[in-house]
C-alpha cells in the first residue's frame, strides 16, 4: 500500500498541463506553390531530385547488405 501512496504524487505531477512553446527552425508562408521547401515550377529538376531521393532512400539498405556480404566473402 505504501508503494501506491508514493506513486500518487508522481502521477499528479505528470498530469499538470505544461505550456510549451513550439520552436521551429524554418518558416514557410502558406501561399500557392510555396508550401514545401523546394521549387516545383521546374518540373525536370524536380523529377531528378525525386528520383535521386527515392533511389538513395530505397536502395541504401540493399547496397549496405551487398557491401556486408561482399566483405564476408559470401557473395
Amino acid at each position: 500500500m505504501s508503494m501506491l501512496l508514493r506513486s500518487a504524487p508522481l502521477r499528479a505531477a505528470r498530469a499538470l498541463p505544461v505550456a510549451r512553446q513550439q520552436v521551429r527552425g524554418v518558416h514557410f508562408e502558406n501561399v500557392v506553390d510555396h508550401t514545401i521547401p523546394t521549387n516545383v515550377t521546374n518540373k525536370p529538376w524536380l523529377a531528378v531530385k525525386m528520383i535521386i531521393f527515392t533511389t538513395l532512400g530505397f536502395g541504401t539498405p540493399f547496397f549496405a547488405a551487398r557491401w556486408q556480404l561482399s566483405k564476408s566473402g559470401a557473395a
